[in-house]
């Protein structure tokens, strides 16, 4: 009997002690177990060609030139799209022709630059009041400037125009995308990588901005919403 009664007790006990159950392994866990058991592993292992590696990836470009010259032998063919030329132009033009496309597409590409921040600090600034109410009224979108300020629409058009009509003038083919910014000393370093690189990259970054415009355009003109608004949703 004294037997069963410290055999029942005991069993109560116990129900109230603490079970020793493994933890849920977590990523902060894992990462301490591999460090702690990291000196352990690591004595046989030779780490010498992975330092090596990991020393020659740290000076790769973030933008490769295409090892296979295209037709024209310009720049700008980058993957996945390649030599894109879906409408043929680059079979039909001249060398010239080529030249005055290229030279085109930069200067495009640097009006979108600018575009794409005309879009966004109007819409800002309306947004905040800093022109007045009737500023970009009533939708608040930049294309509003068009009914609000044509005035200064038609002026700022106006002012483009005779800078570019200058630009043409005074600059010959071959020669209308340079802006004499390596002049002025902003790149010191003018090797004829580092040059061929700053190319290809405005060459890109223009080609986004032309597809970033449009795509502004298009977004305002199907829902009447400030770009600002979409982008803080």
């Amino acid at each position: 009997m004294k037997l069963a009664v410290l055999a029942s007790l005991f069993a109560g006990a116990t129900a109230f002690a603490p079970v020793s159950v493994d933890r849920a392994t977590t990523s902060l866990s894992a990462t301490r177990a591999v460090k702690s058991a990291a000196p352990k592993k690591a004595a046989p292992v030779k780490a010498a060609p992975v330092k090596k590696a990991a020393a020659a990836s740290t000076g790769k470009k973030n933008i490769t030139f295409n090892t296979t010259p295209n037709p024209t032998g310009l720049i700008g063919d980058l993957p996945p799209v390649g030599f894109f030329d879906p409408a043929g132009f680059a079979a039909k033009a001249s060398p010239e022709e080529i030249v005055r496309y290229r030279e085109v597409e930069i200067m495009h590409g640097r009006f979108a630059q600018l575009a794409v921040l005309g879009m966004l600090l109007p819409e800002k600034y309306a947004a905040e009041g800093a022109f007045g109410d009737d500023f970009l009224a009533p939708t608040g979108t930049a294309l509003e400037v068009f009914n609000t300020d044509p005035i200064w629409v038609a002026l700022t058009f106006g002012v483009i125009s005779v800078l570019e009509t200058v630009r043409l003038l005074e600059t010959e083919p071959g020669t209308r995308t340079d802006a004499k910014i390596l002049e002025i000393g902003l790149y010191p370093n003018q090797t004829p990588e580092k040059l061929a690189e700053y190319k290809l990259k405005e060459l890109q970054n223009g080609r986004l901005a032309m597809l970033a415009f449009a795509g502004e355009v298009v977004q305002e003109l199907v829902n009447q919403t400030p770009l600002i608004e979409n982008l803080q949703s």
